[in-house]
């Protein structure tokens, strides 16, 4: 049963039916980056009741301008301790796994299981994001998935749908090709901007700190410079996400 004093409020919006809903739910959420820490913050206060988060990378100063979990006082620890943390201080009554791993076409089937009732995809790296969708849509979970959320600044240009409908986001365009050659066209639903991503203009002049794709700074894809991010759009992204998760349970 949930703490119905602490969703007091959530059940005056959804009802109580749906805060029940929420208490059985079990979500796995893919990346703890920008944008998934929002996500799982929001799933957290929604009361989901269980919670399985996996990231494997640790806080880093550039991390600091947009990451939830980024704060000094965490500089060098593990982004899914500080998630579970967190999530516990939020919500105690939820079970949190975390997973301090990779996510990759190896690791999906220790990662994913047929109980989940909603898959959440925060990762970055290309072929780990394609790898987890396909593999989602194979054990028909649902899914939601974050697009490119690097290099945008206007949050009124953020749209949510379904795959197939995605438009200007490039990381869309590669995902949805990617997608196609394995058999997948539809049934991802997504969070992605209208806006064209915008090149950094001390692009030559700033050094390449940190990869913007998860894993590559410790041996996993290819190297590429890092995309300019601002704190609101991959926080709106992320919150965005959470909605489309709780309305997928509650329906």
């Amino acid at each position: 049963m949930q703490d119905m004093d602490q969703f007091d409020r959530t059940a005056r919006l959804m009802g109580t039916d749906a805060v029940e809903k929420l208490g059985r739910a079990r979500v796995a959420v893919f990346g703890l980056g920008a944008v998934g820490s929002y996500a799982t913050e929001a799933l957290a206060r929604s009361g989901v009741g269980y919670l399985r988060l996996i990231d494997f990378d640790r806080v880093e100063p550039s991390n600091l301008n947009r990451q939830l979990y980024a704060l000094h006082s965490t500089l060098g620890r593990k982004k899914a301790m500080i998630a579970r943390e967190r999530v516990l201080d939020i919500h105690p009554g939820c079970r949190v796994e975390i997973h301090d791993t990779f996510a990759n076409a190896d690791s999906l089937d220790t990662l994913l299981s047929e109980d989940l009732d909603v898959v959440v995809d925060a990762i970055d790296g290309l072929n780990a994001k394609v790898s987890l969708l396909v593999a989602a849509r194979q054990m028909d979970l649902a899914v939601v998935s974050s697009m490119g959320a690097g290099g945008r600044m206007d949050g009124s240009l953020i749209r949510t749908g379904d795959i197939s409908d995605t438009q200007v986001c490039p990381l869309a365009r590669m995902v949805r090709r990617r997608l196609h050659r394995r058999g997948v066209f539809t049934g991802i639903r997504c969070v992605y901007s209208l806006e064209p991503p915008a090149r950094s203009p001390d692009a030559e002049r700033l050094p390449d700190q940190e990869s913007q794709n998860s894993g590559e700074s410790t041996g996993h894809g290819r190297q590429r410079p890092p995309i300019g991010t601002i704190p609101w759009i991959p926080g709106i992204f992320g919150l965005t996400l959470a909605a489309e998760t709780v309305q997928a349970i509650i329906r």
